[in-house]
């Protein structure tokens, strides 16, 4: 009898535990059902899409128009952004093809309250004037600020336009120089009187400055080139904004 009574209460256990486990799933199933329900569906990835770059039209003597405004749009759009500039002469050169669309020379970047000079005053075409000013300002200065812990005050860079072929050859094809759509930088300026080369730094935050405003500016110009890139730019950054290939859709960052 008392093995019956015992047996019995064990199937009754049995019996309560599986009817607990079946209830909990049950209200798990639910609970997951009405949390699918009610929980807003995640958002769509987006589509990205590759979009070539429209096709280059070449000016006459099979040099890419850059500009894509007139001068005096441009110019009124550098004064608008904060940019002092000279007008100057359109050079002449002993290279058939050297000219400068909208030509001037670039004298200060405005950035908050203060001016960043470009010590040299390089001679440019407006067009890549505008695009480096810009690169000054939303590049160069903030990261200088951030990094450095100073203001930049000051660019040494070179003339800027040159009526020579690539690296100085004057057999090799027309540089970038040759059209002022080219400036190279050697070195920069900061308020704390510090100057940071671009071929030798002296310190990790002037380090990670050089190396960042490298990379970071292939989202400006579609030449950048520098130390380690050829022994010709060894000892400063090149920037440019000539188009490359058939239809002017790549870019050349080393």
């Amino acid at each position: 009898m008392a093995r019956l009574k015992a047996m019995t209460m064990i199937s009754r256990e049995l019996v309560r535990c599986t009817v607990e486990v079946a209830l909990a799933l049950a209200l798990s199933a639910f609970a997951t059902s009405a949390g699918a329900l009610d929980a807003p569906s995640p958002p769509r990835r987006p589509q990205f899409q590759n979009v070539p770059l429209p096709e280059a039209k070449p000016a006459v003597g099979d040099t890419p128009r850059v500009e894509t405004e007139s001068a005096e749009d441009c110019m009124a759009n550098m004064r608008a952004a904060g940019v002092a500039f000279e007008p100057a002469e359109a050079p002449t050169g002993a290279l058939d093809g050297c000219a400068i669309e909208a030509p001037l020379r670039l004298v200060s970047v405005t950035v908050g309250i203060r001016r960043v000079a470009l010590i040299a005053k390089p001679l440019l075409a407006c067009g890549f004037a505008l695009q480096f000013s810009d690169y000054v300002k939303n590049l160069l200065a903030p990261l200088g600020a951030g990094t450095v812990g100073a203001s930049l005050v000051a660019i040494d860079t070179g003339s800027g336009y040159e009526c020579r072929g690539r690296n100085h050859d004057s057999g090799a094809k027309l540089s970038a120089h040759a059209k002022g759509l080219a400036l190279d930088v050697g070195a920069f300026v900061f308020s704390d009187g510090g100057k940071i080369r671009i071929d030798a730094q002296s310190d990790p935050q002037s380090t990670a400055y050089v190396k960042t405003l490298r990379t970071a500016a292939c989202g400006w110009f579609t030449t950048v080139l520098g130390p380690g890139s050829d022994p010709y730019h060894a000892s400063h950054l090149h920037f440019d904004i000539e188009r490359h290939g058939s239809n002017g859709g790549y870019r050349i960052c080393q």
